[in-house]
């Protein structure tokens, strides 16, 4: 099962979720105030960019990206062409930290389920790179950023966290 046609909208929508419930639950481990946020959504989307060249062999991950630009796009008023991306909530991932990590369990067990092996495992080693990403795009505390820490504890168990959730049945 390697294309978005092999999955149902719920299915789907479940996949879709993890890589938005892994940005709000790393930014929500240790909020940074709004430069920090803006540019850990900034290391995001270029990370969504630099896999849409990168991660392109991979069919899951390529489908996932056309359904997550085509949810950030409905934000500008533009109507998602995929209905399962148009199901996430992504405030509610952000405001509960176990949202986030159940959306991240339902993704990573239904991939251990449904989709290919090699292709699953590309797929949760990029989240949680996705997840590294973020994490370090801003530097956390000290003045105005400066002397603070690049990568806080509560950053590091979080990802700890979304890497356990993907593993689905997998050990990690």
């Amino acid at each position: 099962m390697t294309e978005r046609a092999d999955y149902t909208d719920a299915e789907w929508a479940t996949v879709v979720a993890a890589p938005v419930a892994i940005i709000a639950a790393v930014i929500g481990a240790s909020p940074n105030g709004p430069v920090g946020i803006s540019q850990e959504v900034g290391a995001a989307v270029e990370a969504f960019q630099q896999a849409a060249t990168t991660r392109r062999d991979n069919p899951l991950i390529a489908a996932l990206l056309v359904t997550l630009k085509g949810r950030f796009e409905a934000f500008t008023g533009k109507q998602p062409e995929d209905a399962a991306g148009a199901e996430i909530d992504i405030f509610a991932l952000a405001s509960d930290p176990a949202k986030a990590l159940d959306a991240c369990r339902a993704a990573g067990a239904l991939l251990a389920r449904k989709a290919p092996p090699p292709l699953a495992e590309e797929l949760r080693a990029w989240l949680v790179e996705l997840a590294h990403t973020v994490a370090r795009a801003a530097s956390e505390g000290g003045f105005f950023g400066i002397g603070g820490e690049q990568v806080t504890r509560k950053e590091q168990a979080i990802i700890a966290e979304i890497e356990q959730a993907l593993a689905g049945s997998q050990t990690v």
